[in-house]
């Protein structure tokens, strides 16, 4: 099977951070930061392994997408102030406030959180974190 790698793969883990389109794509259809050919998901939330067409695996320890979890969060909190803000300044404060603005951030973390997971991929890769494990195995030779 024929794997091209695509233009992005090539570039340095820390010039990889102006491939601002690769970003996009990656957080807004959840495909492979690395070629772009395969959905990284498995699930709504839950992520293969490794890439079914380049290889890349995705999560090499427990708890590497906390980080995700995390920006879901600050997302959350900037959309439960932006609510805020439009409601206060539509309707004034009202009574059940409170009550919308728990609704909405209850709602904005795993409605949000999927697209963090897929930007979060998008910056380890980015950064040099998520690689083939042959690659792996390349940069770091066993210990003898």
């Amino acid at each position: 099977m024929s794997r091209e790698v695509p233009k992005a793969a090539k570039l340095r883990p820390g010039v990889r951070f102006m491939d601002v389109g690769g970003m996009m794509h990656t957080t807004l259809t959840g495909a492979c930061p690395d070629c772009h050919q395969a959905q990284a998901f498995d699930g709504a939330y839950r992520l293969h392994a490794t890439c079914t067409n380049c290889g890349v695996r995705f999560e090499r320890d427990e708890g590497s997408f906390l980080g995700a979890l995390a920006v879901a969060y600050g997302l959350t909190v900037l959309l439960v102030a932006i609510a805020a803000v439009m409601l206060v300044v539509r309707w004034g404060l009202f009574d059940g406030l409170a009550f919308v603005l728990i609704g909405v951030g209850v709602l904005g973390v795993p409605l949000l959180y999927r697209s963090a997971k897929a930007w979060w991929l998008w910056w380890l890769w980015a950064a040099g974190f998520v690689l083939r494990d042959d690659d792996v195995a390349v940069k770091r030779p066993q210990d003898r």
